[in-house]
């Protein structure tokens, strides 16, 4: 009986943890990404000022998703949905890398009505970005793919970019003076593991 209050206690625990970091995640975006699309925006007003409107539209609707107070730990959006975030949020990125960013989709249609927890994809995306092609000169690309698992009927999500690689442990290390950390790895990880109670999994290579 001492074993599985022990062990209750512990699962509790590691909840809390979990929703205390999704918490983390969702209450904010990168301010970093904050700041270099303000300054595209305001930059962008003076070149082009249809298409700054039309990229402050993207902002303001990407805020909506991400500050919404009604979600909760357990809220789940269509694939669909977040799948607009991300385009959202790679639009405006492209404001700041321009050509140095690509992108492909191979996203099969069978799969938009899946539902997923809001933002379990954007911090791949971002983390791709930040990792994979902001560094280099020539830029890279990134590839998102959704396809439906015809071993267990699942859905299976693909972010993969074409920069040099890191090894994983390094994206989940506080960052040293004056370098940038994605969104943590082992908080998707933990997420994942808790919410679909051992059946999703996130795999890194």
């Amino acid at each position: 009986a001492l074993a599985r209050r022990e062990e209750s206690q512990r699962t509790q625990a590691e909840s809390a943890l979990a929703r205390a970091e999704l918490a983390a995640i969702s209450g904010k975006l990168n301010p970093h990404f904050l700041f270099n699309t303000l300054n595209s925006l305001n930059a962008l007003t003076r070149k082009d000022a249809k298409a700054a409107e039309a990229a402050l539209l993207r902002f303001s609707g990407m805020l909506r998703y991400v500050l919404d107070t009604k979600r909760g730990a357990d809220t789940r959006v269509s694939l669909a949905e977040e799948l607009e975030f991300v385009r959202d949020y790679l639009a405006l990125e492209t404001l700041r890398l321009g050509e140095r960013l690509t992108v492909r989709w191979e996203v099969e249609p069978e799969t938009l009505d899946d539902e997923i927890p809001p933002l379990s994809l954007q911090p791949l995306v971002e983390n791709s970005i930040q990792h994979g092609v902001a560094p280099r000169a020539q830029g890279g690309s990134v590839r998102i793919a959704a396809r439906r698992d015809v071993l267990n009927d699942g859905l299976a999500l693909t972010v993969q970019d074409d920069g040099p690689g890191c090894e994983p442990a390094r994206l989940n290390t506080p960052a040293e003076a004056g370098q940038r950390r994605g969104i943590g790895l082992s908080a998707l990880q933990r997420r994942f593991a808790l919410d679909y109670e051992g059946r999703a999994r996130l795999k890194i290579h």
